[in-house]
């Protein structure tokens, strides 16, 4: 659905500060795009269908991280982009 924005997850992708995020986040919503979809690939990666289907390629690490820490990883990190889209303290 091309709605919806799909945010690869990729050692390869893009590496951002916690701002960088949070700016990528609040621009990708004002472009009004539906939802956000992260995928976190597996230990195989994902197929080429979803590497050609992503509209951006994020890296959290140039680390390799199990499927559940980087799920912890970017849950953090989707918090505090939030609390910085919304202003508060968190991110200090």
């Amino acid at each position: 659905n091309q709605s919806n924005f799909v945010c690869l997850l990729d050692v390869k992708g893009r590496s951002v500060s916690s701002h960088q995020l949070a700016r990528k986040i609040e621009h990708w919503q004002n472009r009004g795009f539906k939802e956000i979809a992260f995928v976190i690939g597996g230990a195989e990666g994902v197929a080429s269908e979803v590497v050609e289907r992503a509209d951006f390629s994020l890296s959290l690490s140039l680390l390799t991280f199990t499927h559940e820490t980087a799920r912890v990883v970017l849950t953090e990190q989707l918090y505090r982009a939030y609390t910085i889209i919304k202003g508060f303290p968190y991110q200090k």
